[in-house]
């Protein structure tokens, strides 16, 4: 509250990225982990991320079943032109920049 909060979308150039969940192979409670990713998959999942301005991966079949908050949608900038998705090997490059710097970066 009271925070002057604004969205704003390069139209030079839009990158883009889907979600990415994974359980941790050791996680002490696994069938809830996974519960937790259908739920974040879910219509009211999908709708919290929407109010935080994330565009829903679902949004098209949300808004044709009737279960996607307009008015959240509504918000949303307007974004033009095709996003830019990571290739393989940008992927890779980031990985091996984040197993570099994790440690320091977070303490372990």
């Amino acid at each position: 509250k009271g925070v002057d909060w604004r969205v704003a979308i390069p139209f030079d150039g839009s990158f883009a990225q889907y979600y990415a969940l994974a359980v941790n192979k050791n996680a002490p409670h696994p069938a809830a982990a996974r519960l937790w990713q259908e739920y974040l998959f879910s219509a009211t999942g999908q709708n919290l991320r929407l109010k935080g301005y994330a565009r829903a991966v679902l949004m098209e079949t949300m808004r044709e079943d009737g279960t996607l908050d307009e008015d959240a949608a509504a918000k949303l900038p307007t974004v033009e032109g095709e996003p830019q998705f990571p290739t393989d090997a940008q992927l890779e490059k980031a990985r091996v920049t984040v197993d570099r710097g994790w440690a320091k970066a977070v303490g372990g």
